[in-house]
C-alpha cells in the first residue's frame, strides 16, 4: 500500500519465498508496499532495491528465495493502469488522481485495479441489481481482492461482510474502507473452506475451478442471490452445466469475452 512520501506506484521490486514466514506480515520498512501470502509462496513488494534486506531475513527465517523481479507498474496486472472511472452515479478514482470523487481507493499490488472486465461486470451488475431491487440486508463478497465491491456496496449502505484468502487483501480492503469513511466485516479465509453462506446477495467474482467447487457445495447454496464473474465465453458451457437445477439465470453479462451472471437460488 501506499504510505508517505510515496504517492503512486513507479516500480515494484519483488522478492518471492517457497512458503514464506508468518513474521513477514509484520514487516516494518519504510519502502515496503505490502506482503502476499497464496498458493504456496511469500511475496514482498518494495518500492526501492532491498539485497541487504532479503539476504538477512533469508538468514533469519531459513527462507529460499524463489523469485527476484523488477517490474514497472505500468507492466503489471495485464498492462491494467488504474485510472479514474463511473459505475452508475458514482465516480472512482485511484488515491492519486485529484478532484472530486465519490470513491478513492489504494489498488496496491492485488486483483482489483478497477477496470478489469470481470471488476466492470461485477459493478454494472451490481448497480442494476441495486436500482431494480434496492440494498439487500447482507451481503457476502467472496475473494474481495482490493475491495472494490465491497466498498461499492458499504458506499450504497450495506451491510458487507469480505473474505479472502491473501493477507495483503485484507490489509488493503481495511486501508480502502478507511481512507472512504466506509465499514465493513473484513476475514482472512479460504473460500473453499467457508461455511456460512447466508445472505442476501452473494458477490463471487473468482476463477472458473473456485466456482465450479462453489456450485457444488450444499453450503453455497444457502444465500439468496448471486452475481458472479471469473469466466469466459468459452468457459459458459462448462458453468452452465454446473448451475443447472440449482440456479436460475437472471441476467448475463459480455465484456470483452469475459461473462456476468446475476442468479437466484431455485
Amino acid at each position: 500500500m501506499l504510505r508517505p512520501p510515496y504517492k503512486k506506484y513507479e516500480i515494484f521490486y519483488i522478492y518471492a519465498f517457497r512458503e514464506g514466514h508468518k513474521d513477514l506480515r509484520n514487516l516494518e520498512d519504510p519502502d515496503l508496499i505490502g506482503y502476499w501470502e497464496e498458493d504456496g509462496l511469500g511475496v514482498l513488494f518494495f518500492h526501492k532495491p532491498k539485497e541487504d534486506l532479503i539476504e538477512e531475513l533469508i538468514k533469519r527465517y531459513h527462507l529460499q528465495l524463489e523469485i527476484k523481479d523488477v517490474v514497472p507498474y505500468s507492466q503489471w496486472n495485464e498492462r491494467r493502469v488504474p485510472k479514474p472511472f463511473e459505475i452508475g452515479s458514482f465516480k472512482i478514482a485511484p488515491v492519486w488522481f485529484e478532484g472530486e470523487w465519490d470513491l478513492i481507493f489504494d489498488p496496491s499490488v492485488v486483483f482489483g485495479e478497477g477496470t478489469h472486465p470481470t471488476t466492470t461486470l461485477m459493478l454494472e451488475l451490481s448497480w442494476e441489481f441495486y436500482q431494480e431491487k434496492g440494498l439487500p440486508e447482507r451481503i457476502l463478497d467472496l475473494g474481495c481482492g482490493s475491495g472494490i465491491l465491497t466498498l461499492f456496496w458499504a458506499k450504497l449502505g450495506g451491510k458487507v461482510k469480505a473474505i479472502d484468502i491473501n493477507p495483503l487483501c485484507i490489509k488493503v480492503t481495511l486501508r480502502n474502507l478507511e481512507l472512504n469513511h466506509l465499514s465493513a466485516s473484513v476475514k482472512e479465509a479460504d473460500v473453499r473452506e467457508w461455511r456460512d453462506f447466508s445472505a442476501e446477495l452473494i458477490l463471487a467474482n473468482l476463477y472458473k475451478g473456485l466456482l465450479l467447487d462453489l456450485f457444488k457445495r450444499e453450503e453455497f447454496l444457502e444465500g439468496k442471490e448471486y452475481l458472479i464473474s471469473g469466466f469466459t465465453v468459452g468457459m459458459e458451457e462448462e458453468i452452465r452445466e454446473a448451475i443447472k437445477d440449482k440456479f436460475t439465470l437472471l441476467k448475463r453479462k459480455e465484456r470483452d469475452n469475459w461473462v456476468g451472471y446475476h442468479l437466484c437460488r431455485i
